[in-house]
């Protein structure tokens, strides 16, 4: 009997709902769960979905709530009743989103065992749900047959929790996203899921499915990725952290060479994939028109020689592609002058990772030659690559110098990450900065220097100050600088007079007022201020407060007003008292309003004083 053979035989056997059966399973579970004592868990709420599962919102899923549309489970939570949540979302027509999560630590065979007994109790009841439609299960052990795991109930209470998943896959037509991640599905798993999704009868509703980090091998990706033609409403595909080869490829060569295929976005990253696999992708890609995203990162298996084949698909005038991730991949000269002659007659690449893919530590890594080949390609005016990631790379000095070159002449370009090359000294910084920053040609919104900052921080922010302040574009928005402490008062305060320049009106006018964000390290209170002041849209507003807070904090300042013409001054009392509920601060211009009005005395002064005033000047 092959494998798929039993997996079918053993799908019929537990897809029967009989009372026999589930009675069966219960007993188990029951023993289990008998034997074992209560323990507190503590669960990390960061990244969940919807409000947790706990004793009210238990309760709104009783009522049917049809305010609650989206709940987060811990399958491992003793404090609610898993069998009671399962059943009732099982009945819920108004829930959309669920995630089930478990815990990716490793625990005992009596823990292990005893929350998949904890899990069967959910799935029992999630299993007669049709209302779900975006599904993700992280870090629950659904690989059945744990040879690791003594004891002889696991496989059995496995089996059950993989076919009441799949009873709910196969039954709900309103599933529009699958996610199962860290799950370690493996072969027999895989198979479960790819008979229920061959099987279904409405493949119209699935959209994006997501089966990264499950241990997936070759043999099982090939017969997943065959159940999944006919499915012409799938635009996502991740297949990332698993180990696909060639039969996997060609499997994904015939989905997405199908003429119903939609498929828009495609996950390969961190695979088994080599020369031989990477042909058969290059071949269907080259003819598809309708992948946009393509991450095929850290595929370590494909050579150079691999890479200058896959290149080729970006020269078809028909490429759709316009996200491309290859970061940790060993690219040298020929592949990267093989994609710089892709990208010369390329018009739909917009975003390129790589990342990683030629550290100097590396054996295998880009030269000053390749990378002036592949740069030169950038001044072609077909190209339309907006992101550039070289976070990595083995940029130094020359290589700088190379960039420099095709950016400053470059106008599409708007991301550039070039984090992680301490390699660069200050002095090539500095022509960079100047190269690419005072351009008229620039057009960049976004630069990465995370890790680059060494003991010449403060002259690399002097740099880079002061050749933004010769920038008229005024196009660059985000800085990202890391965690730096390196950077000390003085290397701040050059960001500081950049963002407001003090001396005059005119010089915090004419100040940056573009620059909202300068990486995730903690800033002195003043440039943390100006910053968050030129997060706001309206940048005539943000000028406006900045001279408010910082020219007229003197009050004699205010004074300046008493020499504009009676025409103007309605105008600057209308400006200084305008409302700035966004600033985070009390308006300070009601205060300068209230010093100038003070200072004016004359224009409160009644008609008859007024008259009296002119009378007696006439005596």
């Amino acid at each position: 009997m092959t494998m798929k053979e039993s997996i079918r035989q053993d799908d019929e056997t537990h897809q029967c709902d009989s009372e026999g059966s589930i009675r069966d399973v219960d007993s188990e579970i029951n023993d289990v769960e008998g034997d074992s004592e209560e323990e507190e868990f503590h669960w990390d709420d960061e990244d969940k979905d919807g409000p947790m599962l706990d004793e009210d919102t238990l309760l709104q899923i009783k009522r049917n709530d049809p305010i609650l549309t989206s709940i987060d489970v811990h399958c491992f939570d003793h404090c609610i009743d898993g069998e009671d949540a399962g059943h009732f979302i099982g009945k819920s027509s108004h829930l959309k989103k669920l995630l089930v999560k478990g815990e990716s630590m490793e625990w005992d065979d009596r823990f292990i065992v005893r929350t998949a007994c904890l899990l069967a109790r959910f799935c029992r009841g999630l299993a007669q749900n049709h209302s779900v439609e975006h599904l993700q299960i992280r870090c629950c052990d659904l690989f059945v047959g744990d040879a690791s795991v003594k004891d002889p109930k696991l496989t059995k209470i496995q089996i059950f929790i993989v076919m009441r998943l799949a009873h709910f896959f196969q039954h709900n037509v309103r599933l529009r996203s699958l996610k199962i991640e860290c799950c370690c599905l493996r072969h027999k798993s895989t198979l479960v899921l790819a008979l229920v999704l061959a099987r279904k009868s409405d493949k119209s509703a699935l959209q994006r499915i997501d089966l990264s980090s499950n241990e997936i091998h070759d043999d099982a990706a090939k017969e997943l990725i065959e159940s999944l033609n006919g499915y012409g409403s799938l635009v996502e595909l991740s297949l990332g952290h698993n180990f696909i080869r060639v039969k996997g490829c060609a499997a994904l060569e015939k989905l997405i060479s199908s003429p119903t295929s939609n498929l828009k976005e495609l996950d390969l990253q961190s695979n088994r994939i080599d020369d031989k696999a990477i042909a058969i992708l290059t071949r269907s890609l080259a003819k598809n028109t309708s992948i946009k995203k393509v991450d095929l990162g850290d595929n370590y298996g494909v050579t150079d020689d691999g890479w200058q084949h896959f290149f080729t698909c970006l020269q078809n005038p028909s490429s759709s592609i316009e996200q491309l991730d290859l970061g940790a991949n060993r690219i040298a000269d020929r592949g990267i002058t093989s994609l710089g002659n892709a990208l010369a007659n390329n018009t739909t690449l917009k975003y390129l990772d790589l990342s990683s893919s030629s550290s100097l530590q590396s054996p295998v890594h880009v030269t000053a030659d390749g990378w002036r080949s592949f740069f030169a390609r950038l001044h072609n005016s077909k190209s339309v690559l907006q992101d550039i990631l070289l976070s990595g790379c083995g940029i130094d000095d020359e290589k700088l110098d190379i960039l420099a070159d095709a950016v400053n002449n470059n106008s599409t370009i708007k991301i550039l990450d070039l984090s992680l090359n301490p390699q660069v000294t200050a002095m090539a910084w500095h022509r960079f900065f100047v190269a690419c920053l005072q351009s008229p040609e620039s057009s960049l919104e976004g630069l990465f220097l995370c890790g680059n900052l060494s003991v010449e921080a403060d002259d690399m922010m002097a740099h880079l100050a002061g050749a933004i302040a010769h920038n008229h574009n005024d196009t660059l928005e985000a800085i990202d600088l890391g965690e730096n402490l390196n950077i000390t008062k003085i290397g701040w305060s050059y960001f500081s007079h950049l963002l407001c320049n003090k001396s005059t009106i005119t010089s915090i006018y004419e100040s940056n007022h573009t620059i909202d964000y300068l990486g995730p390290t903690r800033l002195p209170v003043d440039l943390d201020n100006l910053v968050k002041l030129n997060e706001h849209e309206n940048k005539n507003e943000v000028a406006r407060e900045k001279i408010l807070q910082y020219h007229f904090q003197d009050s004699a300042n205010v004074q300046e007003f008493r020499d504009i013409t009676l025409k103007a001054l309605p105008h600057a009392i209308s400006w200084l008292g305008r409302e700035c509920s966004w600033s985070g601060k009390e308006n300070s211009g009601h205060t300068h309003l209230y010093q100038l009005l003070r200072s004016l005395p004359s224009l409160f002064e009644s008609k008859k004083t007024a008259i009296a005033g002119t009378k007696r000047k006439r005596e």
